[in-house]
């Protein structure tokens, strides 16, 4: 099983990591955050959580959206 990105964000963070953006999922199904290592680097990571209908995209966005994933 894959780790949840909160306890990934939490191990990040405890290994000296600034977490620049917490934890949040995104209206396409993805729970997203974003760290910077020590030497600058700002990583974002990514966990899927649920399949978005493009119509629900394109609901939510209010955009058109071309070659949407199923």
């Amino acid at each position: 099983m894959r780790e949840d990105l909160g306890a990934h964000c939490e191990k990040a963070r405890a290994a000296g990591a600034e977490i620049v953006e917490e934890p949040i999922d995104r209206f396409y199904g993805e729970r997203q955050y974003r760290a910077r290592d020590p030497e600058g680097h700002v990583w974002t990571f990514t966990q899927t959580v649920r399949i978005v209908p493009k119509e629900e995209a394109e609901r939510l966005s209010g955009l058109s959206i071309e070659g949407w994933h199923r």
